[in-house]
């Protein structure tokens, strides 16, 4: 009688490695003769399939039809030459589960950046960023004291160091990019060897020698979402034993509308350049459509002064024991805004705060414009021309951002006005950043809850033509 039985979370251990390739799924199809062919796979794709006569043995005693909790089965290849393919193949699945959606030049690079000691003191040395870190592990010593920990994307092993200073009895802190060198060199120069293991690889890689207590790690780009890390921190709950808890626990995304003439007229300067009919006696102004597209495709990282924003944020939650891989592909941040005065709206503004959710305290790190500064700042998202709402409009859209293969979002913003029919749309790649910086951002007022800059009502008239009526 014909059979089938699938398994997840299998490994691949060949004869002699060292480390096993993890979350494998394999599926056998047979028949009462046997075992008749099996496929192996990774990340939903079709890694290995054999036949299994000439393949494969299998003790079918482990398998019993149904799926065990665990089994464990032998593979006879042919030849010596079949069984090295067979692995070389196995092992490359394992890298393949990261590279997923993921092009490998651009995975590449991000590995080499990381690699650089100047980007790793570009984060050290936001001291809201570490010394947050630091506080919501030290206040949280329980959860650390004689524990296993996980530091996914260890860098120079901050966070790990944090733990081991915390109490905790082993730390796995794991690196996939050359820096992994320069932690090990930290950890030994600091007498903390004995407790921080630096692990070389991917998460998605790896498999540790044992299950954690607590996973750290340092996940989010500018917006919260660029670079697809907080993918892979995701990913590292297969080692989180039950009950374990996870810093951060969960992330807040803001977004809310923003005026701000100077930042667009800047923009727009920006591409006049190619309105020009006679460069050297060429003209270039064909190329003005384009060049101003380029421009606004770019989201602008930079202090935002609060006086800007124009209404309390809509928002999207994450809780980083509950979300899944799939959850972060796209996400929709849909938004109505009704006003009461005049106002010319150039775009959205976002930022977000993460949440250590310890025992003992609950630590916030906020990059809020009301908030001290971060090296994540604070991103604007333009409309393609501002949109001018008065009283009694509504301004409604939404923020999509949909997971590229660069390892980064493309935005689609979308607004409209429905009293007036006037729409705007605008597709952004969070992967080309404007950084704008200007100086010395002014000193966030402390007490500021409040958004309430507003347009006078004779400049909003003197605007209105230009900007919708056309």
């Amino acid at each position: 009688m014909p059979w089938q039985a699938e398994f997840a979370g299998c490994s691949w251990l060949a004869a002699g490695a060292q480390a096993a390739v993890p979350n494998l799924r394999l599926r056998l199809t047979g028949s009462d003769e046997g075992v008749a062919a099996a496929v192996l796979s990774a990340g939903g794709d079709a890694i290995a399939s054999f036949d299994v006569p000439v393949r494969w043995t299998l003790y079918k005693s482990a398998i019993n039809f149904e799926p065990p909790t665990t089994a464990s089965f032998s593979v006879t290849f042919a030849s010596p030459s079949d069984a090295t393919g067979a692995d070389g193949l196995l092992k490359a699945a394992a890298a393949s589960i990261f590279a997923r959606n993921r092009e490998s030049t651009s995975v590449s690079e991000y590995f080499r950046y990381y690699g650089h000691l100047s980007q790793q003191q570009n984060m050290l040395t936001d001291f809201t960023r570490t010394g947050t870190y630091q506080r919501a592990i030290f206040s949280n010593c329980t959860d650390f004291a004689g524990k296993v920990v996980c530091d996914v994307g260890c860098g120079t092993g901050i966070l790990s160091f944090f733990a081991a200073q915390a109490g905790a009895k082993t730390v796995y802190a794991v690196e996939a990019s050359s820096m992994a060198e320069n932690a090990e060199k930290l950890a030994k120069e600091n007498n903390m060897d004995g407790v921080v293991k630096v692990v070389r690889g991917t998460c998605e890689e790896l498999e540790l020698p044992e299950p954690v207590d607590l996973i750290v790690s340092e996940p989010m780009g500018i917006m919260l979402v660029n670079e697809r890390m907080l993918e892979s921190f995701v990913h590292a709950r297969k080692w989180l034993k039950p009950g374990g808890k996870m810093f951060p626990s969960t992330a807040t995304m803001f977004a809310c509308p923003f005026s701000d003439e100077q930042l667009y007229f800047e923009c727009i300067n920006k591409a006049n350049f190619w309105t020009m009919h006679s460069f050297y006696g060429v003209n270039v102004s064909s190329l003005h459509t384009k060049a101003m597209q380029e421009v606004f495709r770019q989201p602008v990282v930079e202090y935002i002064d609060p006086r800007y924003l124009l209404a309390e944020p809509v928002k999207v939650h994450f809780d980083f024991m509950t979300a899944t891989i799939e959850s972060l592909e796209e996400i929709v941040m849909p938004f109505v805004y009704q006003f009461a005065v005049p106002t010319l709206v150039h775009g959205m503004a976002s930022w977000f705060d993460v949440s250590f959710d310890g025992s003992t305290e609950q630590v916030i790190l906020s990059t809020a414009p009301t908030t001290p500064l971060t090296h994540w700042y604070q991103v604007r998202c333009l409309f393609d021309r501002p949109l001018l709402v008065t009283p009694g409009n509504t301004l409604q859209g939404e923020l999509r951002l949909k997971a590229n293969r660069i390892q980064s979002y493309d935005i689609a913003l979308e607004a409209s006005i429905p009293e007036t029919g006037v729409s705007t749309r605008n597709l952004i790649n969070l992967k080309e950043p404007n950084f704008r910086f200007s100086g010395v951002p002014m000193a966030p007022a402390a007490q500021q809850t409040e958004y309430n800059y507003t347009m006078e009502e004779q400049d909003a008239q003197n605007i209105a033509e230009e900007v919708n009526v056309a």
